[in-house]
């Protein structure tokens, strides 16, 4: 893997990775007892500790059960993912379950994670990092706090940052309310993937650069917001943890320093690759409508997205 950073390019040589072709071969790589010698009591065969899925949101119905051979009742899944997924994606496991006569989930705990990096997968092993920014992560589901709409233990958050500390000095964040950091990623994705897309597919500097396109990214941010806050007054949410100015502004001034970025959309579109259309766009204008939330720009650039997916056939 070969990585170009704007904080320092680096490698990873092919014989020091660990891949495998299926997730099946993967599980059958852990040795699960307290030998790592089979013949002293060590088994081949089990499930992780975490699983990690960096996939598009175009694939989500695929995730249940690409991630099956790994999850036990003590796997905690960790979905970097583009949109509003993770309803969709409990009750796709839930599914699941009960497709083998069980109940539940099938996991200790489901985490959601917004990446606002500027990287992007240039070829097969071929990574460009062109701007920082930071990983958010929350909690979708807790089996430990039995509730699947946010809610967790203090041991879900140990876990994760558990998780990331090897990873220090990288910008890593736990949000306590994932909704809202799902809506916090939104508040540039739809705005900037959107009119980047919606106009063919140009990138982020010529967006912020060209004064009709920064005055429709900013009514793009407002109406994302105020779709986001009704969302979140729905769930019990207080004003406090509303978003306001303050992301606004982030997400502006994030997108003024991002220079000649391509989003991961626009790379699809070009590329003739499926779009992340439904949970990256659709589905938060879908929520806007339950919701009673007018917002006619986003609504507009859903639907030169949609029109491009239909005439391209990018599904």
């Amino acid at each position: 893997i070969d990585v170009e950073s704007y904080h320092g390019d680096f490698s990873i040589p092919a014989e020091e990775l660990l891949a495998f072709p299926t997730t099946e071969d993967m599980a059958q790589s852990v040795v699960v007892g307290d030998s790592n010698n089979e013949e002293e009591g060590g088994n081949v065969g089990g499930c992780f500790d975490w699983v990690v899925c960096a996939l598009k949101s175009t694939s989500l119905d695929e995730v249940p059960k690409l991630i099956e051979p790994l999850v036990s009742s003590e796997t905690r899944v960790l979905l970097i993912m583009n949109g509003l997924i993770e309803d969709d994606f409990i009750q796709m496991m839930k599914k699941q379950q009960q497709f083998k006569g069980l109940s539940g989930v099938g996991c200790k705990a489901i985490y959601g994670g917004m990446a606002l990096i500027c990287s992007n997968r240039l070829a097969p092993g071929k990574i460009s990092h062109t701007y920082g920014g930071k990983l958010v992560c929350g909690v979708a589901y807790s089996a430990d706090a039995n509730d699947e709409d946010g809610k967790w233990v203090e041991s879900d958050k140990e876990a994760i940052l558990d998780l990331f500390e090897m990873a220090m000095p990288v910008p890593f964040e736990f949000d306590p309310n994932l909704r809202r950091g799902r809506w916090w990623k939104n508040v540039w994705n739809l705005p900037f993937s959107g009119i980047s897309v919606s106009m063919g597919g140009i990138t982020v500097d010529r967006i912020v650069n060209d004064p009709s396109l920064r005055k429709l990214a900013y009514k793009v941010i407002d109406e994302t917001i105020a779709v986001a806050n009704a969302d979140l007054k729905k769930h019990g949410c207080t004003e406090e943890e509303f978003l306001g100015e303050e992301t606004r502004d982030e997400m502006m001034t994030l997108s003024d320093n991002m220079g000649p970025y391509k989003p991961s959309t626009m790379l699809d579109l070009h590329a003739r690759k499926p779009m992340e259309v439904k949970y990256l766009f659709r589905t938060a204008v879908d929520r806007a409508d339950a919701l009673g939330v007018e917002c006619p720009h986003l609504e507009t650039l859903v639907c030169h997205i949609e029109a491009h997916q239909r005439h391209h056939n990018l599904f």
